[in-house]
Formats: structure tokens, C-alpha cells, sequence
């Protein structure tokens, strides 16, 4: 039987999500160690924060029971080369996301290894946050575990869980699931609609000579309001709550706007994650410049700039 380090687990990365989960292990009696590549710049980061920095390249791996990947899904794959030969078939490897292991076929592609699913549904901050409150939080985990795992490894991985911080559920689902669901509720709503939306409302609203600090309280600001009530209360209170007005005019807007083009255009994005064109599209896309254009368009708008001078003080321990 192989012999791993006790209470000890091996993050790969340190990025936001890795520095959240690293914190929230070892303060939940965990021994963390940062795996590394030797010329990485955040190893000296890793350090200074108290973490073991292990060196991909030539430190041994197999004395970890888990290895937590969470450097971008477009990495894992590279990085699994790098590093299967120095792995055995007891230790078992996260995932953040399903979206590496599904698309990319990780499982088929490396049968040796044990890949388990532990995505915690909050931003990073969130996940520190949530864990130093003893605040709620869920995540989704791989409904294989039980049957494919033995024993000894479900309740290692079930304690994972709870240093994390996950103390509601966790929902058991797929790699498949889990891929599919946050791909889409990014591009339906929590990465276009919610941003997009509120930068073409604000500026309409300034085009009709609304001023802008108005139209930036109504159109960003608010979103946070709006938004916490919902999650609080929930659908049916949400609506019961708000003034006839708002009632009125939302269910205008929503006839107006989520019309059969809308639920075709949501179908249309749906129907490319499943059929795996929009992978297919990640994989010939430079992120860097796209980000790079992303950002310097909404560096230019005049929404960016309302909230440099009102929003950011406005949003302060909110």
C-alpha cells in the first residue's frame, strides 16, 4: 500500500483560487505544499506567504495522497505530461472545473490516474471569505465517488471538502455537468448579460441626458443590490417585494427582450458547448490578446471611469 504524508496535499498553481484554497487547508490543519515550475514567478510569493514550494520539474510527487490543479483548464493537460510518469495509481487528482477532464478526455487519456471533481461555487475571494465567516458554501463533487473509490479515499476526500470550507452538500455531479452548466451560465448571463447589459443601460441612459453618476448608481451599482436580494429571499419573494413599478416595467422588458430570438441565441450557445465547437474555439484563441482588447475597451468607457472616481469608494466593504 503506498504511504503518503500525513494531512498533506499538493496545490499546483497559485493563482487567486490556489492562494484561497492553500489558506483555507492549512488552516484547517493541513501540511500545504505549492507545486511549482523552477522558473516561476510566483514561487517566491508561495514562500513568503510560509508555503512548501515543490518543483514540478524534478521533486517527487508520489508521496501525496491529492493534487489540486488549479492553474488554467488550457494548462492541465500540458502539465499532466510533464508530470505522469512521477504519479501512481492511488494518489488522486482535483479539478476545480469539468472542463479540462471532459474536453480534453484527461481520464482516457491518463486511465492510470484517479481524477476527482471539487469545484466550490464562489469567486476565490469568496472561498477565503466564506471559509474565515464560517459562512455558507457549496461545491460540486464528482457523483463517481462512491462507486469508483475505495473507502480509505472517500472519507480523505469528503474531509477535503470540509478544510476547504464546504459546508452545504456538496452536489454530486459529472465532469460533463459541471463543464456544460458553468460555460453556460457564464456566457448567458454571469459574463454577458449582468456586464453588457449594464454598460449598454447606462449608456442609453446618457445618450437621453441622464447624468452619468445617476446612470452609473442605476445601471452597476444597483446590480450588487439586486442581486443579493434575490440569492436572500429567492424568486417568488423577490417578487412580491419590489414596487409596483418595477414589477410592471420587468415584466415589459422581459416580454420585449426575451423573445423566440433570445431562447434561439440561448440555444445556439448551449448547442456549441455540447457539441464541443466552443473548445474547439478556446483552443485557437489567444487569450492574452484578447483580454488585453477587452480591457482596454472598458478601460475607455465612460462607465470605467465613473467608477474610478464614484464607484470604487461606493463599493468599499460592500
Amino acid at each position: 500500500m503506498t504511504k503518503f504524508l500525513d494531512n498533506s496535499i499538493l496545490i499546483i498553481g497559485y493563482g487567486a483560487q490556489a492562494k484561497a484554497w492553500a489558506l483555507n487547508f492549512r488552516d484547517s490543519g493541513y501540511a500545504v505544499n505549492i507545486g511549482l515550475r523552477a522558473n516561476s514567478q510566483s514561487t517566491q510569493l508561495a514562500r513568503e506567504a510560509g508555503f512548501n514550494v515543490i518543483d514540478l520539474d524534478i521533486d517527487r510527487l508520489d508521496h501525496f495522497q491529492f493534487l489540486c490543479f488549479l492553474t488554467p483548464d488550457n494548462s492541465h493537460n500540458t502539465i499532466l505530461k510533464n508530470i505522469s510518469n512521477k504519479l501512481s495509481t492511488a494518489q488522486s487528482l482535483i479539478f476545480a472545473h469539468g472542463f479540462s477532464v471532459y474536453y480534453e478526455k484527461l481520464d482516457e487519456l491518463y486511465p492510470h490516474l484517479n481524477f476527482l471533481l471539487l469545484a466550490p461555487k464562489a469567486i476565490a475571494s469568496e472561498v477565503r471569505f466564506n471559509f474565515e465567516t464560517k459562512a455558507p458554501l457549496t461545491a460540486v463533487v464528482d457523483e463517481t465517488l462512491v462507486t469508483h473509490f475505495k473507502e480509505e479515499t472517500q472519507e480523505a476526500f469528503e474531509k477535503l471538502c470540509k478544510g476547504l470550507g464546504v459546508n452545504i452538500g456538496p452536489i454530486h455531479s459529472s465532469f460533463k455537468e459541471e463543464a456544460e452548466a458553468d460555460l453556460f451560465s457564464e456566457q448567458s448571463i454571469l459574463c454577458s448579460l449582468i456586464p453588457f447589459g449594464a454598460r449598454k443601460s447606462f449608456e442609453k441612459l446618457v445618450q437621453n441626458g441622464i447624468s452619468e453618476e445617476i446612470a452609473y448608481i442605476e445601471c452597476w451599482h444597483e446590480v450588487k443590490l439586486i442581486a443579493n436580494a434575490m440569492i436572500k429571499i429567492g424568486p417568488q419573494a423577490f417578487f412580491s417585494m419590489i414596487s409596483p413599478n418595477a414589477l410592471l416595467g420587468g415584466i415589459k422588458a422581459s416580454e420585449l427582450i426575451f423573445d423566440k430570438e433570445m431562447d434561439r441565441k440561448l440555444t445556439q450557445l448551449f448547442n456549441d458547448i455540447k457539441s464541443g465547437d466552443f473548445y474547439r474555439q478556446t483552443t485557437h484563441t489567444d487569450f492574452q490578446s484578447l483580454q488585453s482588447t477587452v480591457l482596454n475597451d472598458w478601460e475607455n468607457t465612460r462607465l470605467q471611469q465613473i467608477y474610478n472616481t464614484l464607484g470604487r469608494e461606493l463599493g468599499k466593504n460592500s
